[in-house]
């Protein structure tokens, strides 16, 4: 469980236990919908984060890192 910030212990566990039901999965296509939600959810807490951040240094978010589709 290697990671770049501290997780509380639950917060460890709960990743731990997801990470070896990945593991086990066999199944290709349930593995794909769980990357694509996981890359949704990824962006949606940064968009987040970015939102937040500027509202406390009051500043207005940008639009740079972002794909266009």
């Amino acid at each position: 469980m290697a990671s770049s910030s501290p997780l509380s212990l639950s917060r460890g566990f709960t990743v731990e236990q997801y990470s070896r039901v990945i593991d086990r999965c066999q199944d290709v296509d349930e593995l794909r919908s769980l990357a694509k939600l996981l890359l949704k959810v990824w962006r949606q807490q940064a968009d987040l984060n970015e939102h937040y951040g500027a509202q406390l240094l009051r500043i207005k978010p940008t639009d740079m890192g972002r794909a266009t589709g």
